[in-house]
């Protein structure tokens, strides 16, 4: 035990030294639940100064407590902190009688603005089930006070799947509840080997998609845990890690998180990084190609590809082509699935397919959004 406390603490200073012009802010004196939403509390409030006159009240924090109290999958979480349009916000009667939304998190400010980024750890969590032990977590990372990474921390002579298990442990227990219910990543690690996977419910639980993170020059896995965390968990790498590279996958009775491998990672930010930088009125229009073996999760690199484009300021559409109208329906739905802007049936989102050829006209006369047809339509659509 000493020794995972060594750890633990050699990890946190390195968290809070790794370097750049905003990094982890270690908050020892926070070490209770009921201090964490206090500290939430705060920051929640400070990020709204324009809003509020004064300190929310204990019955106005009551209301926010609750709308994250009720978040009872990891998916649910991940659709509350995209919110809307990448700005989620919770909703306050005021005692003044005045209907406020106040901002929580915002995807635009990734790094900057008054996102706030700290470190906590060895919180004391009260049992939550008959006959379970009160628990204590390891290392949290807290986004603009929010828990959205979880550590587990086990010694060199221990196997990493043993600390991505005590996580088991507790989503069985009920422990990811209440203000840990927003947790987006888990993270097991030990001195020499490191994992990470997407939260999930008891059942999904699986350790094949606990991943090792990759080298981008060889894809070498990352062992060692400082260049794990100068590679993935370093400002703003962390926070576009469960933002931007997570998937909300919104299909039908088997609603989850998942998150991206690092090749997927690594090929969407260069996809992107290069559509940002190009102006199509006078630069060459073929910018390049990303090439995926069979199984590698092409469907889910291509749609986090198409949906970060279709944000860029230099892109009116994305149109996304498959070689047979029969995957047409099918790459939609899938499309359509991962959405975060879609409702409950996975509606009135940005993706739309094309039934037919009109269809197809009218969308590409329209703007904004990601169309999916094939290239039997679009040979046959001629010029719009």
């Amino acid at each position: 035990m000493q020794a995972e406390l060594e750890f633990e603490d050699r990890l946190i200073d390195y968290l809070t030294n790794i370097g750049g012009s905003k990094q982890w802010q270690y908050v020892p004196s926070i070490k209770t639940t009921a201090a964490l939403w206090q500290n939430f509390k705060h920051i929640l409030e400070q990020n709204n100064q324009e809003k509020l006159d004064q300190p929310l009240s204990e019955s106005e924090f009551a209301q926010v407590k609750k709308q994250i109290n009720d978040l009872r999958t990891p998916y649910q979480a991940g659709k509350f902190l995209y919110g809307l349009n990448g700005v989620s916000q919770v909703e306050v009667d005021t005692d003044a009688g005045e209907h406020v939304f106040l901002t929580v998190f915002d995807q635009a400010y990734v790094g900057a603005g008054g996102t706030v980024y700290q470190v906590v750890n060895q919180i004391e969590r009260p049992a939550k089930l008959a006959n379970c032990r009160n628990r204590r977590f390891d290392t949290t990372l807290l986004i603009n006070g929010l828990p959205i990474i979880q550590i587990e921390e086990k010694t060199a002579a221990r196997n990493v799947k043993e600390a991505l298990n005590q996580m088991h442990q507790y989503i069985h227990e009920g422990q990811f509840s209440d203000i840990y219910s927003t947790v987006q990543i888990l993270v097991g690690m030990t001195p020499d080997d490191t994992r990470y996977m997407a939260n999930t419910t008891e059942d999904k639980f699986n350790l094949d998609f606990a991943f090792h993170w990759q080298r981008e020059d060889n894809n070498q896995p990352v062992m060692a845990w400082r260049d794990f965390l100068n590679r993935m968990l370093s400002i703003p790498m962390a926070h576009q890690m469960a933002t931007s590279y997570m998937i909300l996958d919104g299909t039908k009775h088997r609603q989850m998180l998942k998150v991206m491998r690092p090749y997927q990672v690594y090929a969407t930010r260069r996809v992107i990084e290069k559509i940002r930088q190009s102006s199509f009125e006078l630069d060459s229009q073929k910018l390049g190609y990303i090439w995926h073996t069979t199984g590698s999760g092409k469907t889910i690199s291509s749609f986090k590809t198409a949906w970060l484009a279709s944000r860029l300021p230099n892109v009116d559409k994305v149109v996304f082509l498959v070689d047979r109208i029969a995957l047409t329906q099918q790459t939609a739905d899938n499309y359509s699935a991962y959405d975060p802007d879609t409702n409950d049936e996975n509606k009135d989102g940005i993706i739309f397919d094309t039934a037919n050829v009109n269809v197809l006209a009218h969308k590409l006369r329209q703007h904004g959004g990601i169309i999916v047809t094939s290239i039997q339509k679009l040979d046959r659509l001629g010029t719009v």
